[in-house]
């Protein structure tokens, strides 16, 4: 019988988390002692140490680490199958789709009446999600399929397609200082200037964020109308989407700033990403018409499919 298991390696991540026993047996709902206790267990069977004590001070040691390392790959792999199991069977007719809060929503909206008029007996429903967020709601099966912006989170297991690219300006209000300079906004401005950014809607995975530097002032709002109203009432600056924000920017209550070189925002790409797993006549009429949007981006549409447990990409047509 191996000495590992899952909770095992749940607790040593625990401990690292938290720094200490009793911090780690709060969250677990367990004693110190009996925390205390696995973790001896755990060395003695596997005949190396785990952490360095020192006093209150725990940290890993290179054995910990490594065996942390490589068994959180494990870990994330069991919660993405515990999230599948409790979903299955899944009623086809009920679609759940998750949106950056980037994408354009209009983009979406002749989509839902087409879906209306394919399938008059199902429903769908369709969360707005930031950043990491939205990747999250797939890796625990809140979604079926996501539109999401940005890097693949490490843990989650999906099928993706490239839909392409979305670019970023930095917008203001017409009666912000910015707005009536000649010269290109520099660093110093930005870092003295607040900033209205998104808060990343995940909870577990780690957290993105686009527009703050480090020790700058900023104004996290939950979502894009509350940020462009903000932003509408000369309340400091954000990098937004030229595309998302069209209306603003044609009638005057923003516009576009020019930044110097060094702080550009770039691009990001636009995912469409769901899992391996799953099927259904109203999922595969969602997954069509959506991978047909990387024309309208000039992307080539190819999946990529992104293994949760490790990381690297196998692509396939």
């Amino acid at each position: 019988m191996t000495s590992l298991s899952l909770d095992a390696i749940k607790i040593i991540s625990t401990i690292k988390t938290t720094g200490s026993f009793s911090r780690a047996a709060e969250v677990l709902y367990k004693t110190p002692s009996a925390i205390s206790y696995r973790v001896s267990n755990i060395e003695n069977k596997l005949s190396v140490k785990l952490f360095h004590r020192n006093g209150p001070m725990i940290t890993l040691t290179d054995e910990g680490e490594f065996l942390l390392q490589e068994g959180i790959w494990i870990l994330n792999a069991m919660q993405d199958l515990e999230s599948r199991v409790r979903n299955i069977p899944k009623l086809d007719n009920n679609i759940r789709l998750a949106v950056d809060a980037f994408f354009p929503w209009e983009d979406l909206v002749q989509d839902i009446r087409d879906y209306i008029g394919y399938s008059q007996d199902s429903s769908i429903s369709i969360q707005r999600e930031a950043l990491n967020g939205t990747w999250e709601a797939l890796k625990y099966n809140r979604a079926d399929l996501i539109i999401a912006i940005g890097q693949i989170p490490d843990s989650v297991q999906a099928k993706t397609v490239m839909l392409g690219k979305i670019n970023f300006a930095l917008c203001v209000s017409p009666s912000h200082p910015f707005a009536a300079q000649k010269k290109p906004v520099s660093r110093n401005q930005r870092l003295n200037d607040i900033v209205v950014a998104i808060e990343d809607s995940s909870r577990e995975l780690p957290k993105r964020n686009i527009g703050p530097m480090s020790c700058q002032r900023q104004i996290m709002a939950c979502n894009i109308e509350n940020q462009l109203e903000l932003l509408k009432r000369g309340i400091g600056h954000a990098f937004l989407p030229p595309a998302l924000i069209e209306k603003e920017l044609a009638h005057g209550a923003l516009v576009e700033i020019d930044v110097e070189v060094e702080i550009e925002k770039g691009d990001e790409i636009i995912w469409l990403a769901w899992h391996p797993a799953s099927k259904g006549a109203n999922f595969n009429w969602w997954l069509e018409r959506l991978k047909g949007k990387s024309d309208a981006f000039s992307m080539m549409g190819n999946i990529l499919v992104r293994d949760g447990c490790y990381p690297w990409y196998n692509a396939t047509r």
